[in-house]
């Protein structure tokens, strides 16, 4: 029988990666992320409205933070620093990309 606590709500467990995994949960969060971004920034762009792209590309920049403060609190590894590093690095590499996918639609 699974003891319940009060503390052990559903936030909490998907922060832990106990649904999905921890890996796949914080990717699918970001990706999603990532797609709305590329859609509406797009859009945005061909409109030439700046004012809300840039203020949707310190969001994606924020939850990206967000993310890795949700990994640096689920990771159980040896080594939590180089873990962060690789996913902090990929993140960057992809907002990059998102961006100037974006920015093509000028």
């Amino acid at each position: 029988m699974v003891e319940s606590n009060i503390k052990d709500t559903f936030v909490t467990r998907l922060i832990h990666g106990h649904y999905f995994g921890l890996a796949q949960t914080y990717w699918a969060l970001y990706l999603i992320a990532a797609a709305i971004f590329f859609v509406v920034g797009s859009i945005l762009v061909a409109d030439r409205n700046w004012p809300p792209y840039i203020a949707m590309i310190l969001a994606l920049v924020g939850w990206s933070f967000l993310l890795l403060l949700g990994v640096d609190k689920g990771y159980r590894g040896s080594d939590p620093g180089k873990a962060l590093a690789r996913i902090a690095m990929l993140f960057l590499l992809l907002n990059l990309t998102n961006v100037l996918a974006t920015l093509s639609f000028i």
